[in-house]
């Protein structure tokens, strides 16, 4: 086929000449790809790219809808898929990145829930005395005067069960790591 202008090629292309969308896919395609690679900064995407809107520009019948010179649409066209891409990507970076924050976050929510289970079984293991003396302490932020008053006994037996029971509760998280 000899050498033709753009309104020839649209010509023939509206007539559903394939010769003539080889003819378009010949004098521009270097074009594209150049546009095309400014914009995604891969190579073999731009042709992917180009490649796929040559094929959408045929099947789809995209020809009948310029109305300005053939050049400047197919330009337009690629820049627009080439926005369209990097846009979508971008989102799924985003929800990429949402979902592993999520998913972290659940994570360290397990393992806070696993280490509480294991000191509510380690606290189970403890004398009824020491117990209560850390409830009283620890849990319910009383001064070591009150906690003796109301357990019962002196200040110092009171500093004594608390010491016993951390030994034991350091000992039994110890042994589950």
């Amino acid at each position: 086929m000899k050498i033709l202008n753009d309104t020839q090629i649209m010509e023939l292309l509206i007539v559903g000449n394939k010769e003539a969308l080889e003819l378009l896919f010949k004098k521009y395609y270097k074009l594209l790809i150049v546009s095309a690679f400014y914009i995604l900064k891969d190579e073999m995407e731009a042709e992917d790219m180009v490649q796929a809107f040559f094929v959408d520009f045929w099947e789809r019948k995209l020809f009948n809808n310029i109305n300005s010179s053939l050049k400047a649409y197919l330009t337009t066209a690629i820049r627009n898929r080439c926005l369209k891409a990097i846009e979508k990507e971008t989102q799924r970076q985003k929800k990429l990145a949402d979902y592993q924050y999520t998913v972290s976050e659940i994570e360290e929510e397990q393992e806070v829930t696993v280490c509480e289970i294991n000191v509510d079984e380690i606290m189970a293991d403890l004398s009824v005395q020491r117990f209560q003396a850390v409830t009283l302490v620890h849990y319910q932020n009383k001064k070591y005067k009150e906690a003796a008053y109301e357990m019962g006994i002196s200040i110092n037996s009171l500093k004594t069960h608390l010491k016993l029971a951390i030994k034991t509760m350091r000992d039994g998280i110890k042994t589950i790591r």
